[in-house]
This record gives C-alpha cells, sequence and structure tokens, in this order.
C-alpha cells in the first residue's frame, strides 16, 4: 500500500472513531508500527489529527490550519489542479470561486502569464479577489478586457472567506457559468466543511451556478467537516491530483459527470 493510501485510510478511521491506536492501524494496514508512527507525525504536521500518546485524535471537524500554512500543503497537487482547472474558462465567463486555497491558487493561474480576460468573477474569497486586483494592476496597459470583480459581503472566517446573511443575500439573485469549489473534506455524501456559516453561504454559491467544479487534493478525501453544503448530484465535474484511494475514484466516476486526475 502506498504511502498517500494509508494516510487516505488513516484519516478515514480517525473521522469514523475519533481517536486511534498505534497498533491498532499498523493490523489494519499490515504495516510495522514504525512506519504508522511516521505516517502520523506526518498527518499532524499537515494539521490533519492530532498525534497523542499511542497514537491520534480528529482534528479535522473543529479545527482549521492558519491561512498561509495551508497554502503551502500538497502545493504540487494544488498546482496541478490549478492549471487544469484554468483550462475550463473563456473570455466572456462569468466564473464565481469560493473561499479555500485551492480556488486561491487558481484565481493565480488565471491571473498569471496565460491569462483569461474579460471575466466576470464572483467570489467570497478575499485572498481570490486579491488576486484580481493585484492582476488588474500588472497587466493594466495590457490590452485585455480586465475582469469585473464582484465580492460579496459578510462576516470573516479563519480561512478568509465572507460568510453568513450578507453574504447569502448577495449571492441569492446571481447566477454564473461556472462555480470553482472548495473543501475542507471530501467524502461518500460530498464536500464538507467545519463552520456552518461557511456552508450555508457555499450552498449559496452552488445554487448560483449553471456548471460546478469540485476542487480538492487527496488529502481532502476522509476528512470530515461538521457540515456538508454539497452532494456528489449536484456536482457537475472533480478536478483532483493523483493519490485518491481507488475505491474513491470509483465512487466518484459513478456520481459526477466528469473527473479529472490533474498531474
Amino acid at each position: 500500500m502506498l504511502a498517500q493510501q494509508r494516510h487516505s485510510r488513516i484519516l478515514h478511521e480517525v473521522q469514523a472513531r475519533g481517536t486511534v491506536h498505534v497498533h491498532d492501524l499498523a493490523e489494519l494496514l499490515d504495516v510495522s508500527a514504525m512506519t504508522v508512527r511516521r505516517d502520523l507525525a506526518e498527518l499532524d504536521e499537515q494539521g490533519l489529527l492530532n498525534r497523542v500518546h499511542g497514537g491520534a485524535e480528529s482534528a479535522a471537524s473543529t479545527l482549521e490550519p492558519d491561512y498561509a500554512e495551508k497554502m503551502s500543503l500538497h502545493a504540487e497537487g494544488k498546482a496541478a489542479i490549478a492549471r487544469r482547472a484554468a483550462r475550463l474558462l473563456h473570455p466572456g465567463h462569468s466564473v464565481a470561486f469560493s473561499a479555500g486555497t485551492t480556488c486561491t491558487r487558481i484565481a493565480q493561474e488565471v491571473t498569471g502569464p496565460h491569462r483569461v480576460g474579460d471575466l466576470t468573477v464572483v467570489t467570497n474569497s478575499l485572498p481570490v479577489a486579491d488576486e484580481f486586483f493585484r492582476s488588474r494592476n500588472r497587466h493594466r496597459h495590457g490590452g485585455a478586457a480586465e475582469p469585473r470583480v464582484l465580492l460579496t459581503g459578510g462576516e470573516r472566517t479563519p480561512s478568509d472567506a465572507l460568510v453568513g446573511p450578507l453574504a447569502d443575500a448577495a449571492l441569492a439573485d446571481l447566477h454564473v457559468d461556472l462555480l470553482f469549489i472548495g473543501a475542507h473534506g471530501a467524502g461518500e455524501s460530498g464536500l464538507t466543511t467545519p463552520n456552518l456559516n461557511e456552508a450555508r453561504t457555499n450552498r449559496a454559491l452552488v445554487r448560483a451556478a449553471r456548471q460546478v467544479v469540485a476542487v480538492f487534493d487527496h488529502s481532502k478525501w476522509g476528512v470530515t467537516g461538521l457540515s456538508g453544503f454539497a452532494r456528489w448530484s449536484e456536482v457537475d465535474t472533480v478536478i483532483t491530483e493523483p493519490g485518491l484511494p481507488p475505491e474513491a475514484l470509483a465512487l466518484l466516476r459513478e456520481s459526477v459527470a466528469e473527473v479529472i486526475v490533474a498531474s
């Protein structure tokens, strides 16, 4: 079993049980206790669980790592997702971005050297909006039509999202061609987040979009936040990267119209 597969299975067990023990995981995964301890150390460093004496406990449903720290996690995978996601956009599109580091990375790709102009951007993410505002300054005399950015109001979360009644009201009557939506966790039932207000605003984003594109790296699979905000039946396309367990890919391919594994 590959390390990425072990990590996904460990996270699944932590979410299902709350607390897991090293020797139980070693028997389940058919590896040594030393290998399990190394895996737990890596997952603890990523903020995906808390190491405790003899095992680990869940941190996924209540804690969100600092935003800057999250941007550095799984950077290569997020870059691959962003490159593939940017190919879905064309001049004249209206596109929404949810909060989250993967969506921020897509915004960086879209506003980079091969940027897509003439977009209408709707977002509740302060970092996403900043990327487009900075792009306008960089390319002020570049000739291409600059994106129009509509930023929702609302209460700021630890992930730099604007959420709550103001954000929901701003989104209620909007209609966009495409939505890129990230998640704190993904699993059999769909996408989740630890923030109840963010879940409600994410649902408003989903309702506003003709095409919903879920973007997440392999570490999110098996992580369960407090509140679900999108079932797979509400998602049109998933863009992820190598590392998802085969059973996860099989479930997604049965549940959504298109699954793209970016590399």
